[in-house]
C-alpha cells in the first residue's frame, strides 16, 4: 500500500503492476478491483459467512481483527509514510507490509482484550462485548490518526525537519490523544458496564452513524476535492485546524442528509422497523460503500478525470464515487 499523497493530481500517472508489467490505467483499475474483491470474498467464505464459512469467527472476533487491520494500515501507510518498507522492491515491499499488518492486527487487540480486559470488564474476552469495545476504537482512530497525515499534512511535524520515522511517532502520539478523547466521549460510556445510561453523550448507534459520516466527508475533501476548501487558507496551521474541525461540521450535515435518504428513499419502511434502534447507525453502512469508491478512485483509478478545470474534475469524481457508493 502506497501512502496517500497530499498532491492528488500527481497520482494520475499510469500505474505499474507490482511485478513491473505496465498496464493501461483502465486495465490496471479493473485488475485491482477484481483481485481485491476476489481475495475479500475468499476471506469471507473462509471465516465470516454465516452459512458457508469453513471456520466461523464472525461477527467476532473477525470484525475486531479486520478493523484493526485497517488502523494498522493507517499507521504504516499514512503516519509513517511506509518508512522501513519503501526501500524494498515490489512485490517484497507489499508482502512485508501485509505480514506486519496482519501480525499487528492480531497482537494489538489481543493486548486490549486479554491484557487490559483483565482490568476493565468492558474489554474482557467473555462474550463478544470486549471484541466490540476494542473494535470500535478503530471507528474513532481511522479519523484521529488518518487526518493528521492527510488533511493536516503532518502539521506541525512535517516542516520541522524530523525524519519520516520520528514524524510518524509524533503523529501516532497525537493520534492517540485525538482517538482517546473521541473514544471516551462517544463510545466508552455505551460499552462500559460502570457507566449509567444517562451519562452517555450520544447513543451508540447515533455515534457510529454520525462519526462515520465525518470519515466520509474527510475522505471526500482530501481525496476527491484535493483538500478543498481547507487548502484555500494560506497558513499551514490554519489549513490543518480547519480540516480537523471542518470535516466534523460537514459530517454532521451529511449524517442528517444520509438519515433522510435512507429513511425516505433507500430502505423500505418494514425493513426500518426490523432494524429498530440500530437505524441511526445505518449512515455508516452507506458510508462504507462510498468510502470504498473514494479510496479506490484516488489510489487505483488515477483520480479520474484530470483534464478539466479543478471544479469540474472534482464534481465528476464526487458524482461518480457517491453514485457508485
Amino acid at each position: 500500500m502506497e501512502p496517500l499523497s497530499p498532491n492528488i493530481e500527481a497520482q494520475a500517472t499510469p500505474a505499474l503492476a507490482p511485478a513491473g508489467l505496465a498496464l493501461r490505467p483502465i486495465a490496471f483499475s479493473v485488475a485491482v478491483f477484481l483481485i481485491v474483491h476476489g481475495i475479500s470474498l475468499g476471506i469471507w467464505r473462509l471465516f465470516a459467512d454465516p452459512r458457508q464459512a469453513v471456520w466461523q469467527y464472525a461477527p467476532q472476533p473477525f470484525g475486531m481483527h479486520l478493523f484493526w487491520g485497517i488502523l494498522v494500515l493507517v499507521f504504516i501507510g499514512f503516519n509513517f509514510g511506509m518508512a522501513g518498507f519503501s526501500a524494498l522492491k515490489q512485490p517484497i515491499r507489499g508482502c512485508a507490509a501485509t505480514v506486519v499488518t496482519l501480525a499487528l492486527s492480531f497482537a494489538v487487540p489481543a493486548v486490549l482484550v486479554y491484557g487490559y480486559g483483565e482490568l476493565d470488564p468492558a474489554f474482557g474476552a467473555i462474550g463478544s462485548a470486549g471484541y466490540d469495545a476494542a473494535g470500535l476504537i478503530v471507528l474513532i482512530g481511522f479519523y484521529g490518526f488518518g487526518i493528521l497525515a492527510t488533511g493536516m499534512a503532518g502539521w506541525p511535524w512535517s516542516a520541522s525537519g524530523l525524519s519520516p520515522a520520528a514524524s510518524g511517532l509524533a503523529q501516532i502520539a497525537a493520534g492517540v490523544c485525538l482517538t482517546g478523547l473521541g473514544y471516551f466521549l462517544l463510545i466508552y460510556p455505551s460499552v462500559s458496564t460502570a457507566t449509567a445510561p444517562h451519562a452517555t453523550l450520544l447513543p451508540l448507534p447515533v455515534a457510529i452513524g454520525w462519526f462515520y459520516s465525518v470519515i466520509v466527508v474527510w475522505l471526500t475533501t482530501f481525496l476527491i476535492f484535493d483538500n478543498w476548501p481547507w487548502n484555500r487558507l494560506r497558513r499551514k496551521c490554519h489549513t490543518a485546524l480547519a480540516a480537523l474541525g471542518g470535516n466534523i461540521l460537514l459530517g454532521t450535515a451529511l449524517y442528517a442528509a444520509h438519515l433522510a435518504l435512507l429513511r425516505w428513499a433507500l430502505i423500505p419502511p418494514d425493513a426500518i422497523e426490523k432494524i429498530g434502534a440500530m437505524f441511526p447507525s445505518w449512515p455508516a453502512q452507506l458510508g462504507v460503500w462510498i468510502a470504498f469508491w473514494l479510496i479506490f478512485w484516488a489510489n487505483v483509478a488515477g483520480n479520474w478525470p484530470n483534464r478539466f478545470n479543478a471544479g469540474t474534475n472534482r464534481a465528476i469524481r464526487a458524482a461518480s464515487c457517491w453514485a457508485l457508493g
